[in-house]
């Protein structure tokens, strides 16, 4: 009669876990883990909405027949009301999309320092591989799962509950509309950017593994990132021109609201000469007679502009999302590959 012995069994070595537990362990590993930024990010989010949608409830109490009947009287005091609850308002939205610019860089950091690369500088990966028995790039790729998860329901999140408060005054001035800040967080650009701020923070963490090197890389990286967008994004969708005849007379010059529409974006204007060369405008400014001396002693013949009307605003977005989210599916890439190449 023979017996059969188990091989031994190194004592570091993790049992062998099967795949349909490993799949549900590991996210709920990565979710304990990342807990607390999980309940800091809701609450951060849920306070957004609370005070910007509070600001426009307590403004939309006062309607337009109020206002009118406190205006035509005198020593209303629902006109100060008024008054106090639409200048908090106006300063809260407007404020507001500058702050949502900063969402992305926020979790670029915590990309970075937090979710990879402190665990790398602290040495406590190995840990988490061995107790998980998860490979480094299974470990990685629940941890990022779940991050884009969260960062694309809660900048989705963020993005309706500014166009909620900015519907009342679409199209006024300094908010919304073409401004960096108001255009990012009125469309699905802000989500791309937050994953892209991901991305490069996953990136970063797992190339150089030191907390501060590798959120300070990520953090410029999602900014450069911001402001190259902002750069090229007139260039992503083809213009609308207007070209009007050039005279001394500056009446006749073109004017935004009667050649174009005043909430368009001007890519450029230039006067034309006759052979179809373009004069850039800031070369005539020091020249003596202005812009119109410049065009006169030139020879042009016309005033050209370049513009996007409000309605290219939806394609620009889709198609900046679009290259936005392929850098970051490129940087996720750059990450796995890094982590491949450096971990058995």
């Amino acid at each position: 009669m023979t017996t059969t012995l188990a091989p031994d069994r190194r004592p570091e070595e993790p049992a062998p876990v099967p795949g349909s537990a490993l799949r549900t362990a590991l996210p709920r590993a990565a979710l304990r883990l990342h807990r607390r930024a999980l309940v800091v990010g809701a609450s951060l989010t849920g306070l957004f909405a609370l005070v910007l949608l509070g600001a426009l409830l307590w403004r939309s109490l006062y309607g337009p027949a109020d206002v009118a009947a406190c205006r035509s009287g005198e020593g209303c005091p629902g006109l100060n009301s008024y008054g106090t609850a639409h200048s908090v308002f106006w300063s809260l939205l407007n404020q507001s999309q500058n702050v949502l610019l900063l969402v992305p860089l926020v979790v670029a950091a915590y990309a970075a320092g937090p979710l990879t690369a402190r665990e790398r500088e602290l040495g406590t990966h190995h840990l988490l591989w061995t107790q998980s028995a998860a490979s480094p790039v299974r470990w990685l790729r629940s941890t990022l799962a779940l991050a884009s998860v969260a960062v694309a329901v809660a900048g989705a999140l963020l993005v309706m509950v500014y166009r909620t408060a900015l519907a009342p005054v679409e199209g006024a001035w300094g908010v919304g509309g073409w401004v960096p800040g108001g255009y990012a967080a009125s469309g699905p650009v802000l989500v791309a950017y937050c994953l892209l701020g991901l991305a490069f923070g996953v990136c970063a963490g797992t190339l150089i593994g030191r907390t501060l090197p590798a959120v300070f890389a990520g953090v410029a990286g999602t900014g450069l990132s911001l402001v190259v967008g902002v750069a090229v994004r007139p260039w992503l969708w083809p213009v609308s021109t207007v070209a009007v005849p050039f005279t001394r007379d500056r009446s006749a010059w073109p004017a935004s609201g009667t050649d174009w529409p005043e909430d368009a974006d001007i890519r450029g204007q230039w006067l034309v000469t006759g052979d179809g060369a373009r004069i850039d405008l800031e070369s005539c400014y020091a020249t003596p007679g202005g812009i119109a001396g410049c065009g006169s002693r030139a020879g042009a013949e016309s005033w050209l502009v370049e513009f996007h009307p409000f309605s290219h605003r939806l394609p620009v977005m889709l198609v900046e999302t679009g290259l936005v989210l392929l850098l970051a599916v490129l940087a996720v890439g750059a990450a796995f590959l890094v982590l491949r190449r450096r971990t058995p």
